[in-house]
């Protein structure tokens, strides 16, 4: 058992590498891939600032606070980008027959979509995050103690993990629509777009959608109320504590249901 459990392990880390490889063939692109991601962020971020230069605040939050709302989410996104981005193509997959090839080969066919291609813009994602980062803690005079650092991590470990069980979720319907990409523009980008502000501004319905049923709220507003040490947003700062437990438990949901999937899928042919 362990020797087979370390065969796939070792497959997987060589399908990345010959991945990694094979877009490095072509460095201009490599490059600017990774500066193109990074002006992309930079730009949101000046958009905030410039509202920020004209109101002030929003609820009470300053820019360099939603700028490391901002950089928290993205921190965890590139780490998603980097093991699940491509779970958003599977139903392509499916209708081209390439996950047919997939199910023949010595590896399950999660770990194989997996590796498929290792995303190298998530190095932008990556390098804007840890960035802002740094600007928001030192504008902001931070000095955390070590369990916010452990809130930290685990904001962004848990983080990880619901955007990419939003991932497996929603390419999960392609083993019954042979369709999922246009849910992922539908659903998780504009959820995505929303922790990028204080969950208080938006209705009670969306804060609770946000919390109970897509914990998006996990990923950085809930764990920023003790790093920042928001104490009057209406939510326990102790909630963010859970960011890991939350992530883990979403995570391994909608594994179980992608799972089902396979159970049901039918080649769609090529």
């Amino acid at each position: 058992m362990g020797k087979s459990v370390l065969r796939v392990i070792k497959i997987y880390f060589y399908m990345v590498e010959v991945s990694i490889k094979a877009q490095l063939q072509y460095r201009y692109a490599f490059v600017m891939n990774i500066l193109g991601w990074m002006m992309t962020y930079a730009g949101s971020a000046v958009t905030m600032w410039v509202l920020l230069y004209s109101f002030g605040s929003i609820k009470g939050w300053v820019f360099w606070e939603l700028l490391f709302l901002f950089a928290l989410s993205l921190l965890s996104w590139s780490m998603c980008v980097i093991f699940f981005f491509h779970f958003r193509e599977l139903d392509q997959y499916i209708i081209q027959g390439t996950f047919d090839r997939i199910l023949i080969r010595p590896i399950h066919p999660f770990l194989h979509v997996m590796a498929l291609k290792f995303d190298i813009g998530a190095f932008g994602h990556l390098l804007f995050s840890i960035i802002a980062m740094i600007l928001a803690y030192n504008r902001l005079a931070l000095h955390w103690i070590s369990w916010q650092w452990l809130v930290f991590l685990g904001a962004v470990v848990g983080g990880t993990f619901i955007q990419g069980g939003m991932l497996v979720l929603i390419s999960a319907v392609a083993f019954w629509t042979n369709r999922s990409e246009r849910l992922y523009w539908a659903i998780m980008w504009p959820t995505k777009s929303l922790m990028n502000y204080p969950l208080t501004i938006f209705p009670r319905g969306v804060q609770a959608l946000l919390i109970f049923i897509l914990p998006f709220a996990f990923i950085n507003y809930l764990p920023s109320l003790s790093l920042l040490g928001k104490l009057n947003e209406g939510y326990a700062p102790s909630w963010g504590f859970f960011s890991i437990l939350v992530g883990l438990v979403f995570f391994m949901v909608s594994f179980q249901i992608w799972k089902t999937g396979l159970n049901h899928y039918k080649s769609a042919g090529s």
